[in-house]
């Protein structure tokens, strides 16, 4: 942000509104005296694009409540519930991600192999244990 220009930051908060304010890019670029080049050139940049998200962020941070309720409201309608509401909700309050993470328990804490006999023979006790 501390790198871009006044014309820059003020394009910025058209183009985080929705719809772009109702205004074209050759609009904007008017608006804020360059030229619709200029406009689609700061669009190419990856500093200018981030400001762009941040500022859609703070526009629309006091409304993420009502989307929740919004949400929860369609993953739990008697009639026709929505899984896909359900699925958003859950990942929004962060109990449900697409990652798998997979631990690896192969290594001790020497970064030696765990014994394969040893894990045999802990398999077997089990399984004696379970038979009584």
């Amino acid at each position: 942000m501390k790198n871009l220009k006044p014309e820059q930051l003020e394009a910025v908060k058209y183009l985080a509104q929705p719809k772009q304010g109702g205004l074209t890019h050759e609009q904007i670029a008017e608006k804020v005296g360059v030229s619709r080049q200029t406009l689609y050139n700061w669009r190419r940049g990856i500093e200018f694009n981030d400001e762009i998200k941040r500022e859609i962020n703070r526009n629309t941070m006091h409304r993420i409540p009502d989307v929740i309720d919004s949400l929860l409201t369609q993953a739990t309608k008697e009639q026709q519930p929505s899984a896909k509401a359900a699925e958003l909700l859950l990942k929004t309050v962060s109990m449900l991600n697409d990652r798998l993470e997979v631990e690896d328990r192969t290594k001790t804490g020497d970064n030696q192999a765990t014994d394969i006999d040893a894990m045999k023979a802990e398999i077997e006790r089990m399984k004696l244990r379970r038979a009584k």
